[in-house]
């Protein structure tokens, strides 16, 4: 994957590489799949920075802005994403996976990697997440948007 090599290379001989070391203009063609959040502590939130159009338009909005806390992700069938930003925080590894997104009509499975970043090189603070969800036209007809809470 070529997220993976990307932070792998920024990372070096460091646990993660840091928020300023991703530059979007050397992954301009992922961005469309890129999810980038920011994580605060004390009480730990997960604040969306950056939201791929691809990810936006699979949501069924744009959720760029928006605190993990207050979106309903419908569409998802098995992923708790509070969950598993709990992971990255306390282990200070990617995570990866398959993850299964519902419409009206069917589950369709898709691959996901988040990958921590960290500004003082001990404290995660922020991720960078790869998405690859392939919807036909069908399906995006019964996309189950992400809503906000509440």
């Amino acid at each position: 994957m070529r997220l993976e090599a990307y932070w792998l290379t920024k990372r070096g001989t460091r646990a993660m590489p840091s928020r300023a070391d991703i530059d979007p203009a050397e992954i301009k063609d992922l961005l469309p799949q890129i999810i980038m959040a920011r994580i605060e502590h004390d009480p730990q939130r997960v604040k969306y920075s950056i939201v791929g159009t691809a990810c936006a338009r699979s949501a069924g909005f744009d959720y760029t802005g928006r605190y993990l806390d207050e979106l309903l992700f419908e569409s998802e069938s098995d992923t708790d994403w509070l969950k598993i930003y709990d992971e990255i925080v306390s282990e200070r590894k990617p995570v990866a996976g398959t993850c299964r997104f519902k419409t009206a009509d069917v589950e369709v499975p898709y691959r996901v990697a988040v990958f921590p970043l960290s500004n003082d090189g001990a404290r995660v603070d922020h991720t960078i997440a790869y998405e690859h969800l392939t919807l036909s036209l069908t399906e995006m007809d019964h996309v189950l948007p992400v809503r906000p809470a509440g």
